[in-house]
């Protein structure tokens, strides 16, 4: 049962933890008004939680309000431990293999104890893997700059190992009970990214770019050196990559492993069961919430101010308990913090040792251990272990590694779903002005570098020029803050007389701060012409049939054959008919009428109707063959994303809708139900435009723009250019060399045409060797072997079947499903009459709207809904009851006779089948392997030469950056602001004026190498004056 305490007079849910963080705050979300000069102002906030660790370093977990997941800094002094650490390596090839490998190796290690043999067969083979690769990492930094085929060699090797390591897993699945599992997963992707992964066109990779740092310090001189892991560069917003983070972090600093992250199923299906678990309790605690006349509330503190800004400060509906993670004098001071007892503590030489000690003491006692910083505690009648590490003569307590996850979670939790839809939706329009005038903005400015291009390309080559185009000012007129969102583009001043750029790079050359991340970017596309860019959206959006059937070539064999079942019903139905009584399938001939229905419910038209059915079977093949991790997928979604689901699917639909009406052939086409066309067609569209508007930058629009200006511009350097030098010049001086270089760009002008068709050419040529080849050779062929060596391994297994039935038939559940039953706590009236908006009149009237709707609305839930869903719940009660009994004693009975024949089958003729199966997948893979090896010929010999073309007609024209220190900062100003610094650089407070001020909170000093200094009692702390409440008030 969960507790609760007040806090400032307000009641809160204790989330339970052995070890508090050390410090904790609330900062709000900043917003501009849409009508206001603010518009677009975005600053999202969090709740942010640290812990110290061994060596000075610290971890800091943010609950950021606008992302799902759980955001993790950990500030070290030790490189090698960034090596440890998962994420991706976009700017090198070999060391993103391992990276991807390396995330199998961590997972693996969390599996449930002890590990099958299949599993360390498994582990062992990534391992090896990793050790191969690994001797790639030095061959990589030596390649130089433009040695285009030794690039294209490292991709082959790279590949060829990743394809060894998945024939070997392959090969495990003569088992019938295994499968190729998450190490395919992990390693199909690793290949995939080899296999599409742009090479740097100006720099050789570096041990940065391999995230190397151990040299960094040297470099410094003796300078203090911290380095910033940030997980939103290295992992996004992957949860299973977070979480595999935390399992290192548990694992370097010598936490005790939490029981949620490191007992997890390898079984897909015990994944599901848990899944399903977690979701019926996140519902029963749902309906709670909602049945509960005083809900837990969150205490919303709202400041808007006169000039646009909105301050929202939403201070959690939790507490956190635990004892404070600050320094203690000695271990009895620790101790009796954590009991607030005084016994007398023991010493023991080893956990064993330990716990017979504490056996027959009375709760309160302690051991520690010499051998360890460990220390053992009895507590409640329980064992409790908690280490701990000095520093500076002071003794800190560690977390718990459920501390850690209990907090990772609070991200999913920390904002109720109205405030979360509302935040986001929010930010949404907000970013709307902000998304026109970045784009004004940026055409304008491009426009202004053309112009000064064109300039110099006219006074070129001669010693007296005109009057030169002034450079655009630097600074803005305005001394102080006037819009934030001028500061934030560069375009204001601080308070301080500073730009945001000016003041990060001063801040940075004073902070003992190194940004963990690769030193180059990745390389843009090579060509960003229309036809290229059109030609990159038709491979994507193949690229999704051809990777959704290569995952899992069983299903994706299933599934095309599905599609041409769905296509040929309407098309050729009589010769379908005719294949299918050949084949004696006649059940699926009865099901051509009813495909020939749906066709022409979904569309109109012959081919529509062929496409729409064929499409809805491929789909439903595709997800009913992963149907636990869509399930999975999709309701983690709907219930993290809300806002931002609702919003794509909305202009999807919006666009589809808009583009049918806009094109009277293609309404024509659409059917009685037309909506999941219309989101078909709008889907990409919608998705595109919602990136567009949050991230703005250089995409599909306004990079074809720019592309178009370019274009003007070079026209421009043949055609006028000479006539505008002759004007300066004459005749002799200015127009002949101006033809000269005309004649010069020209040329130019040709050989890009030339090199872009050539490399338009040479990428429809590797269509085949990706695409094609995989869908309609790879997948079908590896389809059929796996489904039939499958069967083998059934037909020659039987004793394993009957096992896996007796563990079926012996497996723990509920045996009263009734006992559970019970009516839904929801039924009853709630008054409509509420606080819906701030200004009266427009309160007044939504009063009245829901005193119309209201009423009925409840009606309904209480006689339809809810009797519906207790009726359901209770049937489904009843089922289980006759199901589970009648289910156990059928598995017990054939696993027996399984069990009992396998003994002489499995043998016997049993060996036949099982050598046939291994026969069959290693004759697979070894095919597999001769056509990967001819496959990976033909591409390096494409790519080789697309590359030197490229370099041959825009070498001159190749410009591209390293990474600075401050772009880190600048791409997300707060991100300066959720690292540990003093009061006086708080940027926040900069940004902001007094009034403004006034209503922020600063953060505290927080030095990762020093001790905090004592702080106030915040929403989130815990205190033991603080009174308890208990559960059944606020029912």
């Amino acid at each position: 049962m969960a507790r609760y305490r007040i806090v400032d007079g307000i009641p809160r849910e204790v989330i339970p933890l052995q070890i508090k963080p050390a410090a904790h705050q609330e900062i709000p979300s900043i917003t501009g008004s849409i009508t206001s000069p603010q518009a677009g102002t975005v600053l999202y906030g969090y709740y942010s939680m640290d812990y110290r660790l061994p060596g000075g370093d610290m971890l800091r977990l943010l609950a950021n309000h606008n992302q799902k997941t759980v955001q993790l800094l950990l500030l070290t002094s030790d490189a090698e431990k960034l090596k440890q650490l998962p994420g991706t390596r976009s700017a090198s090839l070999v060391a993103n293999a391992i990276a991807h490998i390396h995330r199998y190796c961590i997972r693996s290690e969390s599996y449930s104890k002890p590990r099958t043999a299949a599993q360390l067969k498994k582990f062992n083979l990534a391992k090896k893997t990793m050790q191969r690769l690994s001797r790639l990492l030095a061959v990589e930094r030596a390649i130089p700059v433009g040695d285009w085929a030794a690039y294209e060699a490292l991709r082959h090797q790279v590949i060829t190992l990743i394809e060894e390591c998945r024939a070997e897993n392959r090969l495990l699945t003569t088992n019938p009970i295994l499968s190729e599992g998450q190490l395919e997963t992990i390693l199909y992707d690793a290949r995939q990214e080899a296999q599409h992964f742009e090479f740097n066109r100006v720099f050789p990779v570096s041990p940065l770019d391999q995230l190397d740092f151990t040299r960094v310090k040297q470099k410094r001189k003796g300078k203090a050196t911290t380095f910033i892991w940030d997980s939103d560069l290295h992992l996004g917003h992957d949860e299973q990559a977070l979480h595999d983070t935390l399992r290192v972090i548990s694992d370097m600093y010598g936490l005790l492993p939490a029981l949620s992250l490191n007992h997890v199923p390898a079984n897909r299906f015990k994944r599901l069961e848990a899944f399903f678990y977690k979701l019926w309790n996140d519902g029963h605690d749902w309906i709670n919430h909602l049945a509960s006349r005083k809900k837990l509330p969150h205490a919303i503190d709202a400041d808007n101010h006169s000039n646009g800004l909105s301050l929202l400060k939403i201070k959690p509906y939790y507490s956190l308990g635990g004892i404070p993670q600050r320094g203690y004098g000695h271990v009895a001071e620790l101790v009796h913090c954590l009991t607030g007892g005084n016994e007398e503590g023991k010493t023991a030489q080893s956990l064993d040792e330990a716990r017979k000690l504490l056996t027959s003491s009375p709760n309160g006692s302690w051991v520690l251990l010499d051998s360890q910083p460990q220390i053992l505690i009895r507590q409640n009648d329980d064992l409790l272990q908690l280490n701990y590490f000095e520093q500076d003569h002071l003794i800190y307590p560690l977390p718990h590694g459920e501390d850690l996850f209990a907090l990772s979670q609070l991200s999913k939790q920390h904002l109720y779903l109205p405030e979360k839809f509302k935040l986001h939706a929010r930010a949404f329009f907000s970013k709307i002005p902000l998304f026109f005038s970045y784009f004004f903005n940026s055409l304008m400015s491009f426009t202004k570098d053309l112009r000064r291009e064109f300039h110099q390309h006219v006074h070129q080559g001669h010693a007296v020029q005109d009057k030169t185009i002034p450079p655009d000012e630097s600074r803005s007129l305005h001394p102080i803050l006037n819009s934030l969102q001028d500061v934030l583009n560069g375009h204001g001043l601080l308070a301080t007389g500073q730009t945001l750029e000016e003041f990060v790079r001063e801040k940075i050359a004073n902070s003992p701060y190194v940004v963990v991340r690769q030193q180059h970017r990745p390389s843009a596309p090579a060509y960003d012409n229309p036809l290229h860019r059109s030609f990159h959206v038709l491979r994507h959006i193949a690229g999704f049939f051809v990777d959704t059937s290569e995952r899992n070539p069983i299903v994706g064999t299933l599934a095309m054959t599905a599609y041409l079942y769905g296509g040929c019903a309407v098309l050729t139905p009589k010769a379908l008919t005719a294949v299918l009584t050949k084949l004696h399938l006649h059940g699926l001939i009865r099901g051509i009428a009813p495909t020939q229905a749906l066709g022409h419910w979904m569309s109109h038209g012959q081919t529509s109707e062929a496409i729409s059915a064929a499409v809805t079977y491929w789909q439903a093949i595709i997800v009913g063959g992963d149907l636990d991790q869509f399930f999975i997928k999709a309701v983690s979604v709907l219930h993290e994303e809300p806002a931002e689901v609702a919003i794509i699917v909305a202009l999807a639909l919006g666009l589809g809708y808009g583009l049918s009406r806009l094109i009277p052939s293609l309404q024509e086409e659409m059917g009685e139900f037309p909506y999941p066309n219309y989101a078909a067609i709008g889907a990409k569209g919608g998705a595109a435009l919602y990136d567009t508007v949050m991230y703005p930058g250089d995409d599909w629009l306004l990079g074809s723009l720019k592309w178009l200006l370019k274009g003007v511009l070079s026209l421009g350097k043949i055609l006028i250019a000479p006539l505008v030098e002759a004007s300066h010049y004459g005749y002799r001086q200015g127009f002949l060399p101006g033809l000269k270089k005309s004649g010069q760009g020209a040329l130019s002008v040709v050989k890009r045409t030339f090199a872009a068709l050539m490399d338009l050419v040479l990428a429809v040529l590797t269509i085949p060797f990706l695409e094609i080849s995989a869908l309609f050779i790879h997948v079908p062929f590896s389809g059929l072997t796996s489904l039939m060596s499958k069967i083998m391994a059934y037909l020659g297994n039987w004793q394993i079947i009957g096992q896996v039935l007796l563990d079926f038939a012996a497996r723990p559940s509920e045996q009263a499903y009734l006992r559970g039953f019970r009516l839904s706590p929801l039924y009853g009236f709630s008054s409509p009459f509420g606080v819906y908006h701030d200004n009266h009149v427009l309160n007044v009237l939504c009063n009245a709207g829901m005193l119309l709707l209201w009423p009925p609305l409840q009606l309904i839930k209480n006689l339809l809904i809810l009797p519906f869903i207790d009726s359901v719940s209770f049937l489904t009660r009843a089922a289980l009851i006759i199901v589970n009994p009648t289910s156990r004693f059928t598995a017990f009975l054939l696993g027996q006779a399984f069990i009992k024949s396998g003994i002489l089958w499995d043998n016997s003729l049993g060996l036949v089948f099982q050598g046939a199966a291994w026969l069959m997948l290693k004759g697979s893979n070894l095919l597999s392997t001769e056509a990967s090896e001819l496959r990976l010929s033909c591409l390096e010999l494409l790519q080789t030469v697309r590359h030197h073309l490229y370099h041959w007609a825009f070498h001159a024209e190749i410009r591209e950056d390293p990474y600075c220190a401050e772009s880190y900062f600048l791409e997300d100003p707060l991100r300066f602001e959720r690292l540990p610094h003093s009061e006086e650089d708080c940027l926040m407070k900069i940004m902001l004026n007094n009034q403004q001020t006034k209503a922020m909170p600063l953060s505290a000093p927080s030095p990762v190498n020093t001790s905090c200094p004592p702080q106030e009692q915040s929403a989130l702390s815990d205190s033991a004056n603080e009174p308890f409440v208990p559960l059944a008030s606020f029912k």
